[in-house]
């Protein structure tokens, strides 16, 4: 769900994609008032604005969308994800489509608009299949509605989907351009390589004492981060870290099985819980009882329903797929279809006179027991009430701090632990090399001992704040992870100091030797290129030069195979057939004289390979056209956002806090 919301955050041109959708539901679905504009504006394009209550409800609809799929999600951590961004995104697309609209000269007729809302569902009669006008005027009146505003709001929404669908419906990407794709793909090229391997530079002088010295200072002015910890002792830091972690508070939590089972029972009533039931079905209106009766023993005798609509005099079937209790909107027929089987078909009275209806294809609800879904609601509850004890531990500790409290003070008052760490390194070592454990993830902490430059996944925000922090300034409380919080004071700090050479004349030597060879190596490759490029075979050349060989192999640009790595596969991808390139082989030591001796073309075409080489093209391309429309909307038409009004709706005290 986060990555979702971050991807959201970053990708404004999805919410043009469903624009329609997401504006339908707010009419449909009950949040009413949205599109009132007010005198105050959050965002203006030119005349086109979008009011705070056009913000307020936007950001309430998405947030409660969020909040579903994770509920200990809470409005300021979804805020500082980017989605109230997100959301801003949103509205101010659709003020520029509108503003575009306006520009272009473009309308929408009555007629459209009429059209438009005569296919909604919510307004047709379920047993005519028609636009009924009292359920529309119904839905008008419970959603405190007038007539007129309903149907200027879809005139707007039709406006601006005449953009949306004339700028991708003419995206058509050519059969062609998906052909040549393919070629690119699967083209085989038989590859020949000189390989030349570390034993051809045969043996190395001493270094002397000079010539490690120059390899220690190359290495220590390469910016490389990994270089840091080469020939000196990096600077270390030692500090004090308060932590407040969901994970600490959830170990005090008990939850009582009563709250579970409420929570288990709350689930199963809203249908949140696995698959509902649902019922294939088709209908028939008739006159009365004995019809109905006839026309449900035909259809149950697998007769055609047009058939034996036709036959009894009934009005023309009607038929829905895959649908819920509460979808059916006649609950006479609801009972009657989730009471039968497939192939079932009975007659029943419903609210619209008597019907014959058959069940043509069902499945049964699979909702999980309450053992089965017990552990995980005991975690979900357990975290909810942990993430209130450390919101109220937080409040304590920044009030104990507010009164002058150091951190070790404040985390006292607030029932908490502090951590001091010793010097330790950007990548949490100490100066014998020994990692700082609490401050790696758990999965890592049992290989944490195996390397002294171990790639682990240690806390980076807070190893960030400490190699940036002065020294005796304590940080405010910061997020890292997930939902967790700390607050960091620098105590000391310790300088890089570089390493005298006797220390380190082991590890500068082998270095030294390493770099030695492939100086080696480079020559040799590139008198045999020369040597390949006159004329003379890789055979001949391979043979004045001890241990090498020559070796082939078919391959296509996504593949290697030693000692062709993926480097030299793309050298050879680039060259013309008969020509001489030098390129590294797979191990990163040996060095390759290439040629290509043929160029293959794929033969046969596979379909489904192709079928989704063309799907990512054109997905491809109509991500090129989405970056390139909002970069237009943005550069030609500019909006202004009121940011203090913006705050105000996101319940934003402190300015400073806002992104």
């Amino acid at each position: 769900m986060l990555s979702a919301i971050r991807a959201l955050a970053r990708n404004p041109i999805a919410i043009a994609l469903i624009l329609g959708p997401i504006i339908l539901g707010f009419m449909i679905f009950g949040v009413s008032d949205v599109f009132v504009q007010s005198g105050s504006s959050v965002a203006r394009v030119q005349d086109e604005r979008v009011s705070a209550m056009d913000f307020a409800e936007s950001w309430e609809y998405r947030l409660r969308e969020v909040q579903q799929e994770q509920p200990t999600m809470t409005a300021d951590q979804a805020r500082e994800l980017g989605l109230s961004d997100a959301v801003l995104n949103q509205l101010i697309i659709q003020a520029q489509l509108r503003a575009v609209s306006r520009n272009m000269g473009l309308e929408v007729s009555n007629r459209q608009v009429a059209n438009e809302i005569a296919g909604y569902g919510a307004f047709i009669d379920p047993v005519t299949g028609r636009f009924d006008q009292d359920s529309y005027r119904q839905f008008l009146a419970e959603q405190r509605m007038t007539e007129a505003r309903f149907e200027s709001n879809v005139h707007r929404d039709l406006l601006s989907r005449q953009l949306i669908d004339a700028l991708f419906a003419g995206i058509d990407v050519p059969d062609a351009f998906a052909q040549q794709l393919y070629q690119y793909s699967y083209e085989e090229r038989v590859i020949r390589g000189l390989v030349i391997p570390p034993e051809a530079a045969g043996d190395i002088d001493e270094p002397t004492d000079e010539q490690l010295q120059a390899v220690i200072d190359d290495t220590l002015n390469d910016e490389t981060p990994a270089n840091d910890f080469f020939f000196q002792n990096p600077e270390r830091r030692g500090f004090t870290l308060v932590r407040f972690r969901v994970a600490d508070f959830t170990r005090n939590v008990e939850v009582s099985e009563e709250d579970i089972r409420a929570q288990y029972d709350y689930e199963v009533e809203g249908g949140e819980l696995g698959e509902p039931a649902l019922r294939s079905y088709v209908q028939i209106r008739v006159e009365d009882q004995e019809t109905a009766e006839a026309a449900a023993e035909r259809l149950a005798a697998g007769e055609d329903a047009d058939a034996v609509a036709e036959a009894v005099g009934g009005d023309e079937p009607f038929a829905e797929t895959e649908r819920q209790s509460y979808q059916i909107p006649d609950d006479a027929l609801a009972e009657a279809l989730f009471d039968m089987e497939t192939g079932e078909a009975r007659a029943v009275e419903g609210a619209f006179g008597w019907f014959a209806v058959a069940v043509t294809d069902g499945r049964e609800a699979t909702i999980p027991t309450f053992e089965e879904r017990e552990p995980e609601i005991r975690e979900l509850l357990a975290r909810a009430e942990a993430e209130n004890a450390m919101y109220e531990a937080m409040g304590l500790f920044e009030e104990a701090r507010g009164n002058g409290g150091t951190l070790e003070e404040a985390s006292v008052l607030a029932e908490t632990f502090y951590e001091s760490f010793e010097p330790i390194t950007r990548n949490a070592r100490n100066g014998e090399g020994m990692p700082a454990g609490t401050l790696l993830n758990e999965d890592d902490q049992a290989a944490q001992y195996f390397s002294f430059f171990l790639d682990a996944e240690v806390q980076p925000e807070i190893l960030e704040a400490a190699f940036d922090q002065l020294v005796g300034y304590a940080t405010e409380l910061q997020p890292y992870g997930e939902s967790d919080y700390f607050a960091i004071r620098v105590d000391e700090i310790l300088p890089a100091e570089v390493m005298p050479l006797d220390e380190v004349r082991e590890d500068a030597e082998a270095l030294w030797r390493i770099q030695s060879v492939d100086e080696r190596l480079n020559e040799l490759a590139e008198t045999a290129l020369d040597r390949a490029r006159a004329g003379e075979s890789l055979d001949a050349i391979a043979a004045d030069i001890p241990g090498a060989r020559v070796e082939t192999t078919t391959i296509t640009r996504g593949e290697s195979a030693a000692p062709f790595g993926r480097e030299t596969i793309g050298v050879a991808f680039q060259i013309d057939p008969g020509t001489f390139e030098h390129a590294g082989a797979a191990d990163r030591r040996s060095h390759i004289i290439l040629t290509v001796d043929e160029v293959i073309a794929p033969e046969t075409v596979v379909e489904a390979d192709l079928a989704a080489l063309t799907e990512q093209s054109d997905t491809r391309y109509s991500q090129d056209i989405d970056a390139a429309f909002v970069s237009a909307l943005s550069e030609r038409y500019p909006a202004t956002v009121n940011t203090q009004l913006r705050d105000q709706v996101l319940g934003i005290a402190d300015p400073n806090a806002a992104r």
